[in-house]
C-alpha cells in the first residue's frame, strides 16, 4: 500500500503542477486519509501542507489556513526544520491572502531565520521577495528596498538582469541614505 500511496501523491503533485487543482485535492485527500489511518503523523502533516498549497492556488485562503494550521508544530516535533519552515511559509501565505499582512510578515521573518540556519538560499530568496512585497504594501518602502537587495545577495551566480537590478537597488539605497 505504501508504494500505491506514493503513486497517488506523485499523481496529485503532477496534477497540481498542471494546475488541475481539483484532481490534486482528491489525491492529497486520499494521502491524508491513508496517513491518518496508519497513524503516520509526518505523512498526514505533509498531505495537509500539500492541500494548503493547492487551496492557495485555488484562491481559497481560509481553507489553506485551516489545512496548514499546526503542521509546523508536527514537523518541529520530529526535527524536520525544512518542512517546518515550509509549513510556516504556507501559513504566512494564507494569512497574506486573507489580508492579515502584519501576521504574515512576522511568520515570514521566522522562516527567514530557519532557511538561513539550513543554508536554503533559494527558498530564503523567495521569502525575502515576499517580505519585500509585503513591506511595500504596508508602506515600509526603505525596508522593502533593503529586503529586496538582500534577496539578490543570496544568489551566487545571478543572471545578468538580476545583477543589474541589484546594482540599481544599491544605487537607490545610497541616494536615499545620503
Amino acid at each position: 500500500m505504501t508504494e500505491n500511496i506514493e503513486q497517488v501523491k506523485q499523481k496529485a503533485i503532477s496534477s497540481y503542477n498542471r494546475k488541475r487543482f481539483d484532481e490534486a485535492i482528491q489525491g492529497f485527500e486520499q494521502c491524508l486519509v491513508y496517513f491518518e489511518d496508519v497513524n503516520d503523523e509526518l505523512g498526514a502533516a505533509e498531505a495537509r501542507n500539500n492541500l494548503s498549497v493547492t487551496h492557495l492556488g485555488m484562491k481559497m485562503a481560509q481553507q489553506a489556513l485551516d489545512e496548514v494550521s499546526g503542521t509546523d508544530e508536527v514537523f518541529a516535533k520530529h526535527g524536520d526544520r525544512k518542512r517546518q519552515g515550509m509549513a510556516i511559509a504556507n501559513t504566512a501565505a494564507a494569512l497574506e491572502d486573507l489580508g492579515r499582512r502584519e501576521e504574515a510578515l512576522s511568520l515570514y521573518e521566522q522562516v527567514l531565520d530557519i532557511f538561513k540556519e539550513l543554508g536554503e538560499k533559494e527558498m530564503r530568496t523567495s521569502i525575502l521577495r515576499r517580505v519585500s512585497d509585503l513591506q511595500l504594501k504596508t508602506r515600509r518602502g526603505y525596508q522593502a528596498l533593503a529586503t529586496m537587495e538582500a534577496s539578490y545577495d543570496q544568489e551566487e551566480h545571478p543572471p545578468i538582469k538580476d545583477s543589474l537590478f541589484k546594482k540599481i537597488l544599491a544605487f537607490l539605497r545610497k541616494k536615499i541614505t545620503g
